[in-house]
């Protein structure tokens, strides 16, 4: 009986040696494969929804169930805010906004250190930390921003994506273009003797980008007051305060609401002071405040729909495998393989991919600053301006519509009447326009239309009026707070107050 048990032993392992498994030990895993091809056929129903196949070639088919995919908008908790740097020219925004990316860990050291060589054999030492905002040669040459600069970092609870404005006034345009998409305003002001001032007098950007700002839609604002360093102020509350008395009164006119939706804060840009930590009162013994982080934090805009209609405006395009556009979420959400149609031709088209930042991602909501690969058009085929809608509600197109306008200056006393030519701003589109009929003026105190018929509006009046575009364009209804008019004088839509006829 030894010997048989030995004899049986013996011939069990020469069968694992040669790769033969034991039948009744195998059963079980049988057992189970059958289980999941029974429970695998159960669950493919002819009127139940299939899983998406997506087959690469070389390779074997990967079944994706579009449920089970990871959607990033839900999983990621921080919200997404715009913040545009406004402010005269030489205030600091772009220095401010480089040493945002520096102390948030987006650049590094040696980049830095690259910078700095870079400016000192420009004579512009003090310039570094703006050309990580700018990256243009001929920026960096002369020292002005000319396109809007786009970055991105994040605190504890938020993200952010810094659209650097230029400050001088021959790129209003620009900046017309950075404002209109972003949540937030930083109002960059310089608190060195003389420059203040300068920014703040008549025909200085300080005060043409606060109204440009607020007509915009840009509902929130940040005053720092920058360069607080500086020799000429050494951190003086005095000074602070001289800034912020004037300022006050500006931002009421402009139509802020300063309790509520404006707050001033001490910084210096070059170095860092009171931006990612709080000053210390060896610095500054009388700011008891919170730093630039924490004010952006603190922050409370209106809540955006995601189940809304959706709408991107298009504010450029490129070829990359295919046609990409690249926009800010206004309104509703999009996900990978919906159907679209690009206004105002009504052309229908697929989303193959989206992208936020760099990060490809399956679904995105209102208030992202996206890139959309499409498939259905070419690249040609697309201009600045036009807007990505959803197929079940697509935005309309027109060629004239009633707006309400605030006339805040006109060159040389002129006066507006029909048949006056501007140019019109609304999100990315810049088109001629002509004003083809005044319909009433507005009571300032009443904000009711008066019952006298007008002729013409002279500067501070308020007018309905009836605008012609020379091209079809896509209505603004329930797409961006304000739009502007400009030729040689600055003209403010104000509001919603926009219908289509």
């Amino acid at each position: 009986m030894d010997i048989e048990e030995e004899i049986r032993s013996l011939q069990l392992d020469s069968a694992e040696d040669n790769g033969v498994v034991n039948p009744e030990a195998a059963q079980p895993e049988v057992e189970n494969s059958n289980k999941m091809e029974e429970d695998s056929k159960e669950e493919v129903h002819p009127h139940s929804v299939k899983p998406e196949v997506v087959e690469q070639k070389g390779k074997e088919k990967i079944n994706v169930d579009p449920e089970e995919e990871h959607d990033e908008m839900e999983l990621d908790k921080k919200r997404h805010l715009n913040v545009v740097f406004i402010g005269h020219v030489d205030a600091g925004k772009s220095t401010t906004g480089g040493q945002i990316l520096f102390l948030s860990g987006q650049v590094d050291d040696r980049t830095i250190q690259k910078y700095e060589k870079e400016a000192k054999e420009k004579s512009r030492e003090s310039w570094y930390m703006a050309y990580i905002m700018d990256t243009n040669e001929e920026e960096r040459v002369k020292g002005k921003t000319v396109e809007v600069g786009r970055a991105h970092f994040e605190t504890e609870s938020s993200r952010f994506t810094i659209l650097d404005a230029p400050g001088h006034k021959s790129y209003v345009p620009n900046m017309i273009s950075g404002a209109s998409q972003a949540d937030v305003g930083v109002l960059v002001i310089s608190a060195r003797k003389g420059e203040f001032e300068t920014g703040y007098e008549r025909g200085g950007q300080t005060r043409e980008h606060v109204q440009l700002a607020k007509t915009l839609g840009v509902s929130k604002l940040l005053v720092v007051v920058n360069k607080m360093d500086d020799p000429t102020v050494n951190w003086a509350k005095e000074r602070y305060d001289e800034i912020g008395s004037k300022m006050v009164p500006f931002l009421k006119t402009s139509g802020y609401n300063v309790k509520k939706d404006v707050q001033f804060l001490p910084i210096s840009g070059l170095v860092g002071t009171n931006i990612k930590n709080r000053v210390d009162k060896t610095v500054c013994s009388w700011w008891d405040g919170p730093c630039l982080f924490e004010a952006l934090d603190a922050i409370e805009i209106p809540l955006r729909d995601p189940k809304g209609p959706f709408r991107m405006p298009i504010i450029d395009k490129f070829k990359d495998m295919g046609t990409v556009v690249m926009g800010k979420v206004e309104s509703g959400s999009v996900r990978e393989g919906d159907s679209l149609f690009v206004m105002p031709n009504k052309v229908p088209v697929k989303v193959v991919a989206i992208f936020i930042d760099e990060d490809k991602v399956k679904r995105a909501g209102p208030g992202e600053n996206l890139r959309v690969r499409l498939s259905g058009i070419e690249e040609e085929d697309i201009l600045s301006g036009f807007v990505l809608a959803s197929v079940a509600n697509p935005i309309p197109a027109v060629t004239d519509f009633f707006a309400q306008l605030q006339i805040l200056e006109l060159l040389d006393n002129a006066i507006l009447t029909a048949g006056y030519k501007a140019v019109l701003h609304i999100h990315s589109i810049v088109e001629e326009c002509e004003i083809i009929e005044l319909i009433s003026q507005m009571d300032p105190k009443t904000k009711k239309p008066m019952k006298k018929h007008i002729r013409f509006v002279k500067n501070g009046a308020v007018v309905v009026c009836k605008i012609q575009v020379c091209i079809i364009i896509v209505s603004i209804i329930c797409l961006i707070e304000g739009c502007v008019l400009l030729n040689i004088l600055n003209l403010h839509f104000t509001g919603h107050n926009f219908f289509v006829k």
